[in-house]
């Protein structure tokens, strides 16, 4: 009873115009280092989070390190023993500024290539930091919006080992919260992670995949053929799995000179 009684709290409380549909979202293995990524950020990110088809959060990892010309807010973020900070990246001009947020974790101090990043058009309400799920993993970082969540995430290249513990990891966040709209928090992990859709949907727990769904696109991610960028989706407490599809962004795929990832959205299907 008392957990029906959460389940009606939470939905009066938090209404259904916040979704996850909202967004347009990708995400993209930069495949970056600490001196290529520059160019990196300037061309290929900037394409995919600008112009008519811009999305609205990208999802980095290998990010090599922020464009030169993004300057830290100051803003204090509570990761400890993780390093996290929010940039802000101006694409226009002093004159018709466009003014995009960054949130950049500075996993790999000397190489910079396998840090990850998070690029927003609105400002992070929260930045959560997650401890990695293993010994070899990495954190788990992501941002709130509202009443959603989005994560950035890379697994382990010895076939993504850890990617069901990482679902797993966000799901008992959302669910042991105290707070109940933190419990109701739609989200989405999107990155690398490294194994095929269909080998994770059977790996992750049942009480977390009966929460959650795999959006993946049905064309290869990498160059070497297989499908390891995607996403997935949940909620712990209130699920209904979104009316969104995962697919290649056809249109940038002249990224695939820069990285051996290509970049993939997910978004809602044309009517």
């Amino acid at each position: 009873m008392k957990n029906i009684l959460l389940f009606f709290v939470c939905l009066l409380t938090f209404p259904a115009h916040a979704a996850l549909t909202d967004y347009k979202v990708a995400t993209w293995n930069l495949q970056g280092s600490s001196t290529r990524s520059e160019n990196k950020w300037n061309v290929n990110v900037r394409q995919l989070i600008s112009g008519a088809g811009a999305v609205d959060i990208l999802m980095v990892q290998e990010a090599g390190r922020p464009p030169a010309s993004a300057v830290d807010t100051g803003r204090i973020i509570n990761s400890p023993g993780i390093p996290v900070r929010e940039l802000t990246w101006n694409l226009g001009s002093n004159s018709r500024p466009q003014q995009v947020f960054i949130y950049f974790s500075q996993l790999d101090v000397f190489a910079g290539r396998v840090n990850l990043a998070i690029v927003s058009h609105r400002r992070a309400d929260e930045v959560i930091v997650l401890p990695p799920p293993s010994t070899a993993s990495r954190p788990i970082m992501g941002i709130r919006i509202g009443s959603d969540a989005f994560f950035t995430i890379h697994a382990l290249a010895n076939r993504g080992v850890d990617a069901p513990a990482v679902v797993n990891s966000v799901f008992e966040f959302f669910r042991n919260s105290p707070r109940p709209d933190m419990q109701a928090t739609n989200w989405m992990i999107a990155g690398d992670f490294n194994r095929n859709p269909d080998n994770l949907r059977m790996a992750i727990e049942t009480p977390v995949r009966n929460n959650t769904v795999v959006l993946a696109p049905s064309d290869p991610t990498q160059r070497s053929g297989g499908i390891l960028d995607y996403a997935v989706v949940g909620n712990a407490i209130a699920f209904i799995p979104p009316v969104l599809r995962a697919g290649l962004l056809f249109g940038e795929r002249a990224t695939q000179i820069s990285s051996d990832h290509y970049p993939v959205g997910i978004f809602l299907p044309p009517p």
